[in-house]
Parts: structure tokens; sequence; C-alpha cells
């Protein structure tokens, strides 16, 4: 009993320690939340006049609409302990389609493709761009994987898919995608965190 009391105490805080998180958007709160319940002093700091970052409800001329990413995943299983911590299931809500997602081009709105075949015969991308992508797993598999995971490590996910596919995949493809999703962009968000591209580099 001693020396499990003794390990048990080693993993926590001796004194209340203090924790400075920079933003109050999501992640910031979510890590402010965890240190906070594990007995820390924590102080949150943020630049705007309210919490949720790129998260924000906006209200003018009568009408209301939310910024920032509009869905999430519950993949990990990190995510689901956090929403029944908090109590949010009641609040959630599910997407009555999510086959009809639209982009505006050239002002006017573009459904995005839902598979490969939609995506060729789409005008959401230009021919150049479609022969591209119908190329690039051709192309790639000619440089030596470790080569190029080693080349390109530091670059965002704006960049990756530059490389692979052009700018105007990232411009009407990835970046809706990363806002929907992450409310960022896709130069801020680093390649090597996305863990589903790493078969790509």
């Amino acid at each position: 009993m001693g020396s499990a009391a003794t390990k048990e105490d080693k993993n926590q805080p001796s004194s209340p320690g203090k924790v400075a998180v920079v933003g109050a958007g999501v992640s910031g709160l979510a890590a402010a939340y965890k240190l906070r319940s594990r007995g820390y002093n924590v102080t949150v700091f943020e630049a705007e006049g309210s919490a949720g970052g790129k998260l924000r409800s906006v209200s003018r001329d009568g009408l209301i609409w939310d910024e920032g990413a509009n869905t999430m995943t519950e993949s990990e299983v990190e995510v689901t302990a956090l929403l029944d911590e908090l109590g949010l299931r009641e609040k959630q809500q599910f997407p009555i389609s999510q086959n009809k997602r639209y982009i505006v081009r050239n002002g006017v709105p573009v459904m995005i493709p839902t598979n490969p075949l939609a995506l060729i015969t789409s005008n959401i991308l230009s021919t150049k761009s479609k022969i591209q992508i119908i190329l690039e797993p051709f192309l790639w598999k000619k440089n030596e994987p470790s080569k190029v995971c080693d080349a390109y490590a530091a670059e965002s996910v704006g960049q990756f898919f530059a490389r692979h596919f052009g700018e105007e995949v990232v411009n009407y493809l990835i970046d809706p995608m990363v806002a929907g999703t992450s409310g960022g962009d896709p130069e801020s968000l680093s390649v090597s965190n996305i863990s589903f591209l790493g078969t790509m580099q």
C-alpha cells in the first residue's frame, strides 16, 4: 500500500503550479480545463474581447451566422471524454446531409464533389488541375520516400497539397476542408501533425 501511494503521489504536483495558457480558442480552453482538473492554477490570456478563438456567432441586420469550424470529429477517445465531462452531449448537432456541401467560386455556389468521378466531371477545378490529380500517384512514387519525407518535414498542409496537386486544389478543396474542421487555414497547420498524410509524403 505504501509503495503504491508513493507512486501515485509522484504523478500529482506537490503544490498547485501556475500555468499560463495563451489563447482562449477551443484548444486553449481544453488545455486550461485539463490542467485545472489536475490541480494547476491556470490563467488564460486572450487578445480578443471574448473566448472561442475562430469560433463565434455574429449577429448583423437581423441575421445570425456562425464563423469558424463548422464540424468536428469524435474519432479520438480524448474528445469523447471531454464532451462527456463538460456535459455537452445534449447540445450536439448532427448535419442533415453530409453529401451536399458548397463553396463559392467566381461568385457562384458550386457543390463539392463526393467521389473521384464526380471531381473529374465537375467544373470546380480546371482541366490542368484534374490532369495533375490523375497523374500524381504515378509521379510521387518515383521519389525515394525517406528522402522526400526529410526534405519536406517542416512544410504546412497548404504547401504539401500544393506540391502534390497545385494551388487550385488548395484554394477550392483543401482550404474549405481545413476551415470546416479546424477553423484554421492550410498555411498555419503543420503537415507533420496530420497523421493521415504520412503515407503520401
